[in-house]
């Protein structure tokens, strides 16, 4: 520890009162600290930090990431996990929001592949442009795809945690490209982090990206590693790495097993509290270890169950937990739902559990101090090799490095590992050579190149042959494998070259004359939605080859369709795409449950004519996947859905579950794109060379496919979705799924019911609410009075946030308006707007045509529009009959082919959006939506043509699908 600040740190008064550790009044710093700011951290150095973990990196980057708030720069924070994004994003909020971001919490964004919010709850307009932004590596080089590579990044400080990730098997690509774009487009400062690098893997990182190397070796907690073998203990310590004491005694009555270990460490004087038990095995080791350890210890003589998941949707895995947790026992693992890792982590951080059985997912980043870490098992099944496999040297000191973390009150970790045979003694052996790590293998690959090129052409990085050679064989895993093997690197060019050639006869990319390379728009909507160039192909030639069968499936206002066929399609083709399935030798980036193809759940012939694969019974996985999809929208609770296959498991359903949103947006994108009437023929695939009559069939798709996605992260039917809008930032209660589906099963699916004061829906809510404390008549309150004021409340809300970012705006006073006007009043305020905007239209409505819509919008290089307000006082919603009666109007007006929108004042009822989309020439928008999309064009981060493809898609326009700004 060094118990001063370097010379010229640079770090402010504030950043050292608020965010320096002092102990008896002077900063205390660790060695990698110091390292840092002697180097230039706080003066604005860019540089790669490689220190053991609990040195304290994290703050590292909280000096960096305050720094740049305070001069005025965007700053992202980017981390490999979602559940460690948002750790990091509640850290952050309590050290930084109040003393560097004004308690602003619009200015404070973060962004993984579930959501984009910020510290409000609310959808942001410009996430890469607000002070902080805290991201996954995949969700940030999506966004930064979606909006186009500003040419200039020298405003934005870059800091990237775990960094090792550049060499993963399976992210170490996206991870590379993104960095790879940001070394390109520069940087104000990058700061990047790892405690498992090699020396020389760090040398050329470091030098890749342009950036000074801190190194620091030492730990401020020493570990001793300790592997247990039949010829005694061979141990060293992080204090003394180059010393290896053999044959040290193992404990007598002990043995080599985990369990009598852990009892040893348990029954010691002063135990080093809690204990780690890292298993690869999830069922053999985890599972079966904790409930031995529970038989061992014996039931409460009360029976007491912990009532930490009370709220919770009963899992196999959290019925375990609750009789654990009384013992001060944990499990930690992948088949944990996100909500019960929490509960488990949320322990831990209050020093409630001794004893976690953990599979790696603990280790990703997350910080707890653990005392001792025992490795009951450190091989994994390898599918390829058929055979179980010693984990890397890196992954395990990485997991290792969980112990003795500041704020560990024991002075040394101790980890420990049996090898067993004399081949796991030599393979441990690598464990104790604590200088020795694995290399980075290089992740950019020919296998590859086709999203790597579409990526980077889409993106506007990239807009020649040339540029895009320079540009990959430039990045580290080029610069690698022309060291490595320069005949395999002599070919990158050609299969360059070969993968343009590709994407040019797929019509996602097309050349010019004079060799410049362009997107198309289909190819920039297959890249900004992280899909692979095959998958968008996929995608479109099934919707095509079987649109008449899935249109018949929609629901009218006269006929009801079949929603519930139609949705098992869409996702059994999400799931038979070339994300989840091996096609034409190319890996799958997405993986199902393993258990999805032991048994057939549903019987798939009778929908053989439009199945993306008609021999289904040779791959059950999309069969059973789209299944058990299904089966969780239409209300089957987790618990259930778990025992429809052996080992099937919560944790795995729901990671199933959000890859499936991830592909369906991509899907609602990339189908949205085919149908733009806007593109000509010429730059798109041939399969949609039909013209208009598939694009009016295809464009009534997206926004059923839009809704599916909402109904697949939310598990709920069709007829109580709105409930999940119900939930708004800072409200005291929040509605749960379980409570939606109980209130369903009593009858209570519309507002107008649940909001009842009747006896009858009292009793309702009370029996949906009864597992909350202390009582439930509070909740069942609040959500009558919820329901009552849903879109008056949405409406406030919307109307205070944008006056807040209004101010840019030439009358600000018509934002106001906008929200709190009706009739003629409002149709003036829209007029107003409209004016200010640049947006043409026409009045058609002049009070002389009877029945006549009201207006023809003309936005720039698209069709014209025609739009009808409907405006009712209170929480009156517009019903089916009001948001259709533009259809009509616009025919009898000469304005049959026109698509048609209703603005819905102050909003629609949540029965309209689906039964219209099969229409195909109707959108209904609520005001607060097409607020946020007229704000966003006064800050000039929407156009007009953007807010055409809003608008012109058959169904419900949302906030929530408009795009991000582009760059150019």
């Amino acid at each position: 520890m060094k118990f001063e600040l370097p010379d010229n740190h640079g770090l402010s008064q504030l950043v050292i009162d608020k965010l320096v550790f002092h102990e008896d009044g002077k900063p205390a710093l660790t060695d990698a600290q110091f390292g840092a700011l002697q180097t230039g951290v706080g003066r604005g150095d860019s540089m790669l930090v490689v220190s053991p973990t609990s040195t304290g990196k994290t703050q590292i980057a909280i000096w960096s990431i305050a720094r740049s708030i305070q001069a005025g720069c965007t700053t992202v924070y980017l981390v490999t996990h979602r559940a460690l994004a948002k750790q990091k994003f509640e850290e952050f909020k309590s050290v930084l929001l109040a003393d560097f971001l004004g308690g602003n919490g619009s200015a404070f964004v973060l962004a993984t592949g579930d959501y984009v919010e910020d510290a409000e709850g609310n959808i942001p307009a410009e996430p890469l442009r607000v002070p902080l932004l805290v991201a996954t590596y995949e969700k940030y080089l999506a966004m930064l795809s979606a909006s186009g590579i500003p040419a200039d990044m020298t405003s934005t400080v870059i800091v990237c945690d775990e960094i090792q990730l550049i060499g993963d098997a399976n992210r170490g690509q996206n991870v590379e490209v993104l960095l790879t774009l940001l070394r390109n487009a520069g940087w104000r400062q990058f700061v990047g982090l790892s405690a498992v690098l090699h020396t020389r893997d760090a040398e050329d990182l470091a030098n890749w990206l342009q950036v000074r190397l801190v190194v620091e070796h030492a730990r401020e907690k020493h570990l001793c590693y300790e592997c247990w073998t039949p010829k005694g203990i061979a141990a060293v310590t992080s204090e003394r790495a180059d010393v290896i004491e053999e044959g040290l005694p193992i404990p007598a009555g002990v043995g080599l097993a985990p369990l009598p270990i852990l009892l040893d460490l348990l029954n010691q004087r002063n135990p080093p509290l809690p204990i780690i038990v890292f298993c690869t095995r999830r069922k053999q080791d985890t599972y079966d270890l904790a409930e031995q350890l529970l038989a061992i210890r014996g039931q409460p003589a009360t029976g007491q169950l912990s009532l930490a998941f009370d709220g919770l949707p009963e899992t196999s895995a959290n019925t375990l937990l609750a009789k654990a947790l009384v013992q001060r026992i944990a499990i930690h693992n992948a088949d944990l739902t996100d909500e019960e890792r929490h509960v488990v982590e949320q322990h831990l951080l209050e020093r409630k559990v001794d004893v976690v059985f953990a599979t790696p997912t603990l280790a990703a980043g997350v910080n707890f101090p653990f005392g001792a870490a025992i490795f009951a098992s450190w091989s994994r099944w390898d599918s390829d090799r058929r055979a179980y496999v010693a984990i890397e040297s890196a992954e395990f000191h990485n997991m290792a490095g969980r112990v003795g973390r500041m704020g560990f009150e024991h002075e040394q970790g101790r980890v420990i590992f049996v090898a067993a045979s004399d081949n796991e003694m030599r393979t441990g052996r690598g464990y104790l050579e604590l200088g020795v790590l694995p290399s980075l293998e290089p992740r950019v690959a020919p296998s590859r190149f086709e999203q790597l090129v579409l990526q980077l052409v889409a993106s506007g990085l990239c807009k020649t042959r040339d540029e895009l050679n320079t540009l990959v064989c430039t990045t580290f895993s080029g610069l690698r494998e022309e060291d490595r093997n320069t005949k395999a690197f002599a070919a990158w060019p050609g299969q360059l070259a070969a993968a343009v050639d590709s994407l040019a006869a797929k019509v996602l990319l097309m050349e010019t004359g004079a060799g410049s390379l362009v997107a198309t728009t289909i190819g920039r909507a297959i890249a900004h939605s992280g899909l692979l160039p095959d998958t968008g192909i996929y995608l479109i030639n099934y919707s095509v080859g079987h649109l008449d069968s899935l249109i018949k499936l929609l629901p009218t206002a006269d006929q009801p369709g079949d929603l519930g066929r139609l949705h098992y399609l869409i996702c059994c083709v999400c799931f038979s795409s070339p994300e989840f399935r091996y096609f034409r030798r190319s890996t799958p980036t997405r993986f199902l449950p393993w258990p999805l193809e032991k048994v057939t759940l549903f019987d798939a012939e009778p929908l053989l004519d439009d199945l993306p694969e008609p021999v289904w019974q040779a791959d059950l996985y999309p069969i059973n996947a789209a299944k058990l999809s299904i089966d969780w929208i239409e209300g089957a609770e987790l618990a259930v859905l778990e025992r429809s296959l052996p080992q099937l498991s919560a944790g795995m359903l729901r990671d199933m579950y959000r890859n499936l949103v991830w592909v369906l947006q991509g899907f609602a994108s990339v189908l949205t794109a085919a149908a733009d009437k806007r593109t000509p023929l010429a730059s798109k695939p041939v399969v949609l060379a039909g013209g208009d009559a598939i694009f009016d069939k295809l464009a009534k798709l997206p926004r059923i496919i839009r809704r599916l996605s909402f109904r697949v992260t939310q598990g709920l039917p069709e007829d109580v979705l709105w409930m999940a809008d119900i939930n708004s930032p800072g409200a005291d209660f929040r509605l749960i799924r379980s409570e939606v589906l109980s209130l369903r099963v009593s009858g209570y699916i519309r507002p107008e019911q649940v909001m009842l004061g009747t006896q009858e829906a009292n009793k309702a809510r009370l029996v949906a609410f009864t597992k909350v404390k202390p009582a439930p008549q509070a909740k069942a309150n609040w959500l009558r009075d919820a329901c009552r004021d849903w879109k008056i409340d949405q409406r406030k809300r919307s109307a205070e946030r944008h006056l807040k970012r209004a101010r840019r705006c030439v009358n600000v006073k018509l934002v106001d308006e906008f929200y709190t006007k009706r009739g003629t009043d409002f149709e003036e305020v829209f007029e107003s707007i409209l004016g200010i905007l640049g947006i043409s239209f026409r009045r058609l409505d002049d009070k002389t045509k009877t029945g006549a819509p009201d207006y023809l919008l003309a936005l720039k290089e698209s069709p014209a529009l025609v739009v009808e307000l409907k405006s009712r006082d209170g929480d009156k919603l517009i019903d089916y009959n009001r948001a259709v009666e533009v259809l009509a109007a616009s025919e009898v007006h000469g304005h049959k082919n026109a698509f048609c929108v209703t603005l819905c004042h102050p909003g629609v009822d949540p029965s309209v959006p689906l039964v219209i989309a099969a229409c195909g020439r109707l959108s209904v928008v609520e005001s607060s939506d097409l607020g946020e999309a007229l704000l966003r064009m006064c800050e000039g981060s929407l156009s007009q043509g953007q807010l055409y493809a809003w608008l012109a898609s058959p169904g419900q326009a949302l906030a929530a699908d408009l795009p991000f700004r582009e760059y150019t």
